[in-house]
Parts: structure tokens; sequence; C-alpha cells
């Protein structure tokens, strides 16, 4: 952890919760070298860096995970206590790649409304709230805010990663400015949609657009899924994971005012 700027730190920036997403890293440690002009304290971390070393997303388990108060033995579980202590009390950035979703998105958690709030001035076009699945995130804990920047291991995501981070640092009135205007949907994130074994795997839809009961929205080795119901895509990737596709969602606002109602 590096910390810059006046006094104690009040704003945490963090790359690298997993190992094998080095966007987060590279804005990270690039952020700590930069001429900033900051006026808040900000400690600036790479999450697990014995993944990061070893090009892995975890050693034991999945830190984005690990965030529960169940106490669980190994290495990320020990990680996962020294961040919670870190951040529960500071406005915090997390910067995750993704197979799925080239467009930058923020993930919420409802627990904690002011994320709302803030997720909702990034520039990004979607806000997800994630409340029931993937529990156990660092969203879990305080005012932290995760965004996928855009395809894993890519340029393109590096650069969206340092964007994000320099809106965030704007809009907590670490770095002076405002970051762009921005006007996002509101989706909440459900069950995962399991993907049936085989050779070949193909998605049809986009993520977050609209998929109508009966349409057909993936297939394995040519045999086409149905959808049952409809849904917005959400993580959805033919190689993201090897049990599922992504997750069904349902968009439950066009503003912030609105989305706040559902959480009520």
């Amino acid at each position: 952890m590096t910390i810059r700027g006046p006094g104690e730190p009040e704003v945490v920036v963090v790359g690298g919760v997993h190992g094998d997403e080095p966007c987060g890293v590279r804005v990270v440690r690039r952020l700590r070298e930069a001429d900033l002009d900051l006026m808040r304290g900000v400690a600036f971390v790479v999450a697990n860096p014995a993944a990061v070393d070893a090009g892995v997303r975890y050693l034991d388990s999945d830190l984005n995970r690990a965030f529960a108060d169940t106490p669980v033995d190994g290495h990320e579980a020990k990680l996962a206590a020294q961040l919670r202590e870190l951040i529960q009390d500071r406005v915090t950035l997390s910067l995750h790649g993704t197979h799925s979703q080239p467009t930058p998105f923020a993930l919420v958690h409802r627990s904690h409304p002011r994320q709302f709030d803030l997720a909702a001035q990034l520039p990004v076009p979607y806000v997800v709230d994630h409340w029931g699945v993937n529990e156990g995130a660092m969203t879990s804990c305080g005012v932290s805010i995760d965004i996928e920047v855009g395809p894993q291991g890519t340029e393109q995501a590096a650069v969206a990663a340092e964007n994000q981070a320099y809106a965030f640092l704007k809009l907590v009135d670490a770095l002076p400015g405002e970051p762009s205007a921005t006007d996002p949907s509101f989706f909440h994130m459900a069950d995962p949609i399991r993907k049936p074994p085989g050779i070949s795997h193909e998605i049809f839809t986009e993520n977050f657009a609209y998929v109508p009961a009966g349409a057909a929205y993936a297939s394995v080795d040519g045999q086409k899924l149905i959808a049952d119901d409809p849904f917005h895509p959400i993580l959805m990737s033919e190689n993201g994971y090897s049990d599922i596709f992504g997750f069904r969602g349902t968009k439950i606002a066009e503003s912030l005012e609105k989305a706040k109602e559902t959480i009520v």
C-alpha cells in the first residue's frame, strides 16, 4: 500500500483483487508515481500481489468472495480481513477486468445506498446491484464500488481503468475538477445462467440488451438455448466462467431516484 496526499488516507483505490486482471494493477502503480495535485489522503493498493506475480486469479480462494464476516482460513481470507479494516470507513474504488463486457459498468450492493449515489456520477452507462448474488464481495464493506472496465488483459481495459480512477478521484474531491456527466441505467443481477457441458459455446445476445421469452440467447454444440422468461444478460460470455454463461438481470430503473426506491 502507498499513501499519497495530505494527512491520513480518506480514499482508497484498489487493483489486483484478482491476480489475472492487470488493468487495475497498472493504474494503481502509475498513480503511485504520478505527479498528482491530491487534496485528500489516498491509499493506492495492489490487493493480492502474490496472485498478481503468479498471474492467477487467486491462490487459495476468490478474494472478492472473502469479505463476509465469517472467518475463513487461507491466503485470501487473511488479505480480506486486512482490506476490510482499511476500507470500511473510507470511500473505495476497486478496478476489475472481464471476459464479457467491453463497456465499463459499476457493481454496487444495496446494503450501502451511498454506493448508488457515487456510481451514478461515474462515467459508466450501467450500474448493477448484485445483492443476493456473489455475496462476500468488497462492495459489502462500507462505501465501496467495483467497476468492470473492459476485456481482461487488454490495452482498452487499462485505459478505461485509468479514466475511471481519475473520474473517481475527482468525484470524491481528492483531485480538482469534476467527472464527465453520466446518466446510467440501473439493473439487479440475479440467478446464474447455467452453461451445459459441450465443446462449442456461442452467445447470441449483448450484455444489458433485453432478451424476450422464447428467444435463443446461446447455443451449445450448435443446439440453441431458449429463454423461458425475459431477462437482461449481465457478465455473459462463452469462456468467462467454466459452468455458467453469466447472470440473469432485471432492469430496475432509468434514474437514480427510481433505483433507490427499489432498495428502501
